[in-house]
């Protein structure tokens, strides 16, 4: 089966407080329950993370969803990012530490080459470059654009009203803070990407 990989690791977790990185690392796991295919999670290496996706056209949605996430904990919280998309064999307990495969293999590469917080895509040409303009627009979300995000980002989409009801915010904040990051062209690159 083809899987969407990420590999990832929070920058800087050295300088920030242990309690903090176990709380974004925890947002992670809702990540996971923000898509309707199987998702599995696994932690390696202290601040280190692997996600995978059954949905190979999900890795970009799950990547934004990850930096939405941790924004959302904590503006300092950011992570780096290693897309791929491939083949693989998840144990049945799912352990990611013990996945092998060409997705697998891909994304940790690429994540060797990554030096700060930054999203990346191994299969390169326009794959690549709508990545790095997704990572440059995500880069400059707030905590309450990414609370907002992380809400919208989700499968299937709820309604400006539903997510307003669930963040305990007015319709018109939501509307502000999606328009703030830029959620319409997000929405519509993701609903191209989703299709390809």
């Amino acid at each position: 089966m083809d899987y969407a990989v990420l590999t990832g690791d929070i920058v800087g977790s050295s300088d920030l407080p242990p309690a903090l990185i176990e709380t974004g690392l925890a947002a992670l796991e809702c990540v996971a329950e923000a898509v309707p295919k199987a998702v599995w999670i696994s932690r390696h290496r202290g601040d280190g993370w692997q996600m995978a996706c059954e949905a190979a056209l999900l890795d970009l949605r799950l990547a934004l969803l990850v930096r939405a996430s941790l924004r959302a904990v904590d503006p300092m919280l950011d992570t780096r990012i290693a897309m791929a998309r491939g083949a693989g064999v998840i144990p049945e307990n799912g352990d990611l530490n013990a996945a092998q495969g060409a997705g697998f293999v891909a994304s940790g590469r690429l994540l060797d080459a990554i030096t700060g917080a930054e999203l990346h895509h191994a299969a390169g040409g326009a794959w690549s470059a709508a990545v790095r303009l997704a990572d440059a627009l995500s880069k400059s979300w707030t905590q309450k654009q990414a609370e907002t995000l992380r809400e919208m980002l989700a499968l299937p989409a709820p309604s400006q009203q539903a997510t307003a009801e669930a963040l305990g915010k007015s319709r018109q904040a939501v509307a502000q803070a999606l328009q703030g990051a830029g959620f319409g062209p997000i929405s519509e690159a993701l609903a191209q990407w989703e299709a390809a």
